[in-house]
């Protein structure tokens, strides 16, 4: 009886990852109607993303050079680079 009742429990959560996963691409799928009708509404959100990537200490972001490329934010990240780097070394500086 436990085991039947842990297969139905086991069923049911597949069930609901399913559902979820459905919906999920549905969500993904109205964004990219969204994105292809608005490239800048894209390119806004690729610098979103990489934000919040980025804004946790200590956080790596591998990202590739045709996409740095496309948004025009090689300087950017350059900079974005030299600020983590310099607030690394002042924290280093201050645990001393």
């Amino acid at each position: 009886m436990s085991r039947e009742a842990q297969a139905a429990r086991e069923k049911q959560a597949r069930i609901i990852l399913g559902q979820a996963e459905l919906e999920i691409a549905h969500s993904f799928q109205e964004a990219a109607k969204s994105y292809h009708d608005n490239p800048t509404a894209l390119h806004l959100r690729a610098m979103n993303m990489l934000y919040e990537g980025l804004k946790e200490k200590g956080a790596l972001m591998l990202i590739p050079s045709s996409a740095v490329e496309s948004m025009g934010m090689g300087g950017m990240l350059g900079a974005a680079a030299l600020r983590q780097e310099r607030l690394a070394g002042r924290d280093a500086e201050e645990g001393k």
